[in-house]
């Protein structure tokens, strides 16, 4: 369960068991016994980020899907985008997306993931929200959502009461990384 996260003796988040900031993509769908595929994704303005989609996997009693992002220099993520395959493809987040070869899906294995965000499939209520405990800081983001920020747990979570919740899990080391990254406004459309 995400309200289950902890962070380990080396300071990094343990959360449906893996560890956050020091699993490779490839120990960590070992470790949840699922595949996927890891893509590049393009901004607007040309920062690339490589993430993989993970399906619909069941938690206990709950439902979510899953995205790893993971750790490499923009030179690394250049070099595969010179190598893709195929056309790039939009995406609902106004992000352009970019198959990755063979070659370049060999180094993602290997590379650690620095974030991991869950969505639920369910929408959570607040009764729910407060196995979380109360968060250092609340930012709003639109008339219904707001992050609110565990930073000692390397947490963030996006609340909306008109929309689905969105948990991301990083390294505490690793929190303002996270905090600067976050969507600014509440668009994530997951399908």
């Amino acid at each position: 369960m995400p309200w289950k996260a902890t962070v380990t003796a080396d300071g990094y988040t343990n959360v449906l068991g893996v560890d956050i900031g020091k699993d490779a993509f490839k120990e960590i769908m070992f470790k949840l016994q699922l595949l996927a595929e890891p893509a590049l994704f393009e901004t607007k303005d040309g920062k690339l980020s490589l993430e993989a989609y993970f399906g619909k996997k069941r938690f206990g009693a709950l439902e979510a899907r899953l995205i790893t992002e993971m750790d490499a220099d923009q030179t690394v993520l250049k070099q595969m985008l010179d190598e893709k395959v195929g056309d790039r493809e939009a995406t609902p987040s106004n992000l352009w997306k970019y198959r990755i070869t063979v070659k370049s899906t060999k180094i993602a294995n290997d590379l650690r993931v620095w974030r991991l965000i869950y969505l639920p499939i369910s929408d959570y209520e607040i009764k729910q929200m407060k196995f979380f405990g109360e968060p250092e800081e609340k930012l709003k983001v639109s008339e219904t959502a707001e992050y609110w920020l565990y930073p000692a747990r390397g947490m963030a979570l996006l609340y909306d009461t008109a929309g689905k919740e969105i948990f991301y899990f990083v390294a505490p080391k690793e929190f303002q990384r996270l905090k600067d990254s976050l969507p600014k406004e509440a668009v994530i459309k997951i399908q």
